[in-house]
């Protein structure tokens, strides 16, 4: 053998390579040439069985889709439902309007100062009540009320304060919401008069020495009627606190451990809102100087039931703009913020904020852009319902009808998260420079769905529309990860 391989030599290691590596290029599959080749091999390599996605991509400009899977097939949309709440809102109220939050007096205010009646607070659906926008200090939007109150002279409210909530009705609980998760604060309940999120902190601080009870307590402040039961103890190191309120209870119990020197916040939700507003409220008047002398009321009637009372005099309006709020909604995915947008759209279209009455009003947006309603299982504003459904395909004809022939459009546009800005759900996501400001989309998840929709400019600066609905157990990690890679072919490819 070596006096052959001695005589062939170089021939005999020639052929031997090039028989090599044609036996290793045909091992090897050929890298998909188009973005279509490209997009449909990851659709076969999915996170879940291909039953239960739901993916489609068009160019907008073009009639028909690039790629499409179960393009048909309603899927739970999660919060990616958000994104029909707030255009139908933009669209119906306009980009000038505003929440309205007005404080009246029903009687004179005699000349010591005193109210010898009611301060009447007529709820009007705003969700940005709270520190969100004041430097997160949760008490300073109340300030100025107090200060034009004093203004004017008042310096005690004899009857306390009268809290209208009649703009929505007084369901606070979707009936498809999971009930073993109302203390959460993404299933906050909804009021005309919401505060803080309808969210309560609570502190837990360690004692002086391990096994010793820790101090808790609510921050900002205590809301009526809850009751705070500690089973938390001081720890040497570790810290873990959990906190929980069951459907309906008025019961919060903390347990767990924290360390010395340590402090623990959690949040719940609150099951009055307007006893919460009002105890907020209270104390921003009391610290400035103005007594309230009786418990708050809270009037549900709706409207055309005469009140208790006649001759209101308006003493304050506060307004919270319609296009910030939007963004939140969006951008954070804050989900009481987009069901304090839906029903404000019905009790102003409609003549009360009920779940049904903004579905109708999303309904009729729809339609004037051409779209049939009935392709869209809506049940609530932001996603928490299971029965939000609708198909990728659906999906996508509704992002591209907003593009492309909706007035509004880049105005909304600018409310959704981008990929890698700050200040939304994509923030950690999709950072590479072929995808970094260049995707505008909304986020989804409920448990086992994994959504995402929206908008990306390709590096040859066309854009393109898409729905990439995961269901059927998928986990947020894996679902991501498919997302993005999905997402980064096409915008380098497209």
């Amino acid at each position: 053998m070596s006096r052959v391989l001695r005589l062939f030599g170089g021939a005999a290691v020639a052929v031997l390579l090039a028989w090599a590596s044609g036996a290793q290029a045909a091992k090897k599959p050929a890298v998909p040439a188009t973005l279509e080749q490209r997009l449909n091999a990851l659709l076969r390599r999915g996170p879940v069985r291909r039953s239960e996605m739901g993916v489609v991509v068009r160019r907008l400009g073009d009639s028909a889709s690039l790629v499409s899977l179960n393009a048909e097939r309603p899927f739970i949309l999660a919060s990616t439902t958000k994104l029909f709440t707030t255009a139908a809102a933009l669209d119906r109220l306009g980009p000038e309007y505003k929440f309205r939050t007005r404080l009246y007096r029903d009687a004179e205010v005699g000349e010591d100062g005193v109210l010898p009646g009611h301060l009447v607070v007529k709820g009007g659906g705003d969700p940005g009540l709270s520190g969100r926008w004041y430097e997160d200090d949760p008490l300073a939007v109340f300030r100025p009320w107090a200060a034009s109150l004093t203004n004017k002279g008042i310096r005690s409210v004899r009857d306390g304060l009268l809290l209208d909530v009649s703009f929505f009705d007084d369901v606070k609980s979707h009936p498809d919401w999971p009930s073993e998760q109302e203390q959460r604060w993404y299933q906050a309940p909804v009021s005309a008069l919401s505060y803080n999120d309808n969210v309560v902190f609570v502190r837990a601080s360690g004692g002086l020495r391990p096994g010793s009870p820790a101090l808790l307590g609510f921050d900002p402040l205590g809301p009526p009627l809850l009751n705070l039961i500690s089973k938390v103890v001081t720890a040497a190191r570790r810290t873990w606190v959990g906190v929980s309120r069951e459907a309906g209870s008025h019961n919060v119990v903390a347990a767990g451990r924290v360390g010395r020197n340590r402090t623990w916040v959690g949040d719940v939700t609150v099951p009055d809102p307007p006893l919460y507003f009002a105890a907020a409220l209270s104390q921003v008047l009391r610290e400035g100087g103005i007594r309230v002398d009786a418990p708050p009321t809270v009037r549900t009637e709706p409207p055309g039931v005469p009140p208790p009372f006649s001759g209101r005099v308006l003493l304050h309006t506060h307004e919270t703009p319609l296009v910030p709020a939007i963004a939140v909604c969006n951008k954070r995915s804050q989900s009481l913020f987009a069901e304090q947008i839906l029903k404000t759209l019905g009790a102003e279209k409609r003549g009360r904020g009920t779940w049904e009455n903004g579905r109708a009003e999303v309904a009729a947006f729809l339609g004037s852009l051409g779209l049939d309603a009935s392709r869209y299982q809506l049940a609530d504003g932001s996603g928490r319902a299971h029965s939000n459904r609708a198909s990728a395909g659906a999906y996508v004809d509704f992002l591209t009808a907003l593009a492309t022939r909706w007035e509004r459009f880049e105005t909304w546009k600018t409310t959704l998260a981008i990929a890698g800005e700050p200040d939304g759900t994509l923030r950690h996501r999709l950072l590479g420079p072929a995808t970094a400001g260049k995707v505008w989309a909304k986020t989804g998840y409920v448990d086992g769905v994994v959504t995402l929709c929206g908008y990306v400019q390709a590096l040859s600066g066309q854009t393109y529309a898409f729905s990439i609905l995961l269901n059927g157990g998928c986990g947020d990690a894996r679902g991501h990860a498919y997302q993005d890679r999905l997402l980064n072919e096409l915008a380098i490819f497209g």
